[in-house]
């Protein structure tokens, strides 16, 4: 799952991928599926990161930042488009 929530706000990189949504494409709906289950994934997905990257404070902080939660709305993957690759 995480790998596919990666995937799915790479896909709509710099805008709010709506809950709602996140729930219907990768849990098909479920809704026992809510914020902590999400939440639970962004966590792995950012400490996945920082095992391959150095422990230095600045890389925390790029880590930590490519994901924005916005309140009641959804994930933002916040990464530059140069930066990003998907095939």
């Amino acid at each position: 799952i995480g790998f596919s929530l990666l995937y799915l706000l790479a896909q709509h990189n710099g805008k709010v991928v709506g809950y709602e949504e996140i729930l219907k494409d990768l849990w098909k709906g479920e809704t026992d599926a809510i914020y902590t289950r999400i939440n639970h994934h962004i966590c792995k997905i950012r400490k996945d990161i920082s095992k391959i990257m150095d422990k230095k404070e600045d890389n925390t902080k790029k880590i930590e930042n490519i994901f924005k939660a916005i309140p009641g709305r959804g994930l933002m993957l916040n990464i530059k488009e140069e930066e990003l690759e998907i095939n």
